[in-house]
């Protein structure tokens, strides 16, 4: 008969699954033994008697240093809505293409709406956000379509549908800003891209730095970052065009995944919890079409 001490003690009890996984993992990882069970609907991690003190110490140990801040398993998803901003981004892209490519209201919108790097430098800093509609080609478009509809997805997940949204056109118009002021005057551009490589980068910045936040992430804190730079050299050097020109803006792409990533990451260090609250998501949304229409209303004003 085994010694009474051998019984598996429980050292944590919680109705999340996860919660009790990464206790386990905590464990693990300090070499602990462990055994994860289901008691009605309770998750229970148990460890020998002998090592019960140990285990119960460590979990502690993680719970204060993690106090405060949420594990990347519960940030708060939107991934059930993030239809709303996929269908929001194609909407927004299509409307301004048709209108554009009819002339509505008998104006230009291609000469009143591009990234025009001199009037950028001389004001007119609506260019910024207005280009991000304007396409080539319906390849142009449909590539900006399809991906955007991707990376955007993924965003909306990680900041919820309002900010998700705000967040990747902001971050294109910064890098058009930014593009703008690093090239010639006579440089032009258009197209969504930048602000497709915008999302991509806040998906790398947000989980980067979400990561750091972990104790027991943060040695790999670094994959996200590199993942999704990997990604930017294999999709960027073969997306978008500068306006009048058969080359791809590389420039406009790295800027729009470098302004994306240190946005992410700033929303993920300083305003986890405030901007995530679900409450500012109607805010943003509404912001997020203001500065689109409202760009082009000062662009064909």
């Amino acid at each position: 008969m085994p010694p009474a001490d051998s019984e598996p003690v429980a050292v944590a009890r919680t109705r999340r699954p996860r919660t009790a996984q990464e206790y386990a993992l905590v464990l693990a990882a300090v070499g602990i033994e462990c055994e994860l069970d289901q008691i009605a609907d309770e998750y229970v991690v148990a460890v020998e008697a002998g090592g019960a003190e140990r285990a119960a110490r460590e979990i502690a140990l993680y719970e204060e240093e993690n106090r405060g801040w949420r594990p990347p398993e519960e940030m708060p998803l939107a991934l059930s809505e993030s239809w709303g901003a996929v269908l929001a981004w194609v909407m927004l892209l299509l409307a301004t293409q048709t209108l554009s490519v009819s002339r509505a209201f008998g104006r230009d919108w291609w000469s009143q709406g591009d990234v025009d790097a001199g009037l950028v430098q001389q004001g007119e800093l609506w260019r910024t956000i207005t280009a991000l509609g304007l396409h080539v080609d319906a390849l142009h478009l449909l590539g900006n379509v399809l991906f955007g509809c991707l990376f955007v997805a993924l965003v909306v997940e990680m900041l919820g549908t309002g900010l998700g949204l705000f967040a990747v056109i902001a971050s294109g118009g910064l890098a058009n800003l930014a593009n703008s002021w690093i090239n010639e005057p006579s440089f032009r551009a258009v197209g969504a891209s930048t602000a497709v490589f915008a999302a991509l980068g806040l998906l790398g910045g947000h989980r980067w730095q979400q990561r750091k936040l972990v104790r027991r992430l943060r040695r790999s804190s670094w994959i996200p970052m590199v993942a999704t730079a990997v990604l930017l050299g294999y999709l960027g050097s073969g997306s978008g065009r500068e306006l009048g020109a058969t080359r791809v803006d590389i420039t406009g792409h790295v800027l729009g995944f470098a302004v994306g990533a240190l946005v992410g990451g700033l929303l993920a260090r300083y305003a986890p919890r405030t901007l995530a609250d679900q409450r500012w998501q109607p805010g943003f949304v509404g912001a997020a079409f203001a500065l689109w229409i409202g760009a082009w209303y000062l662009a064909l004003a």
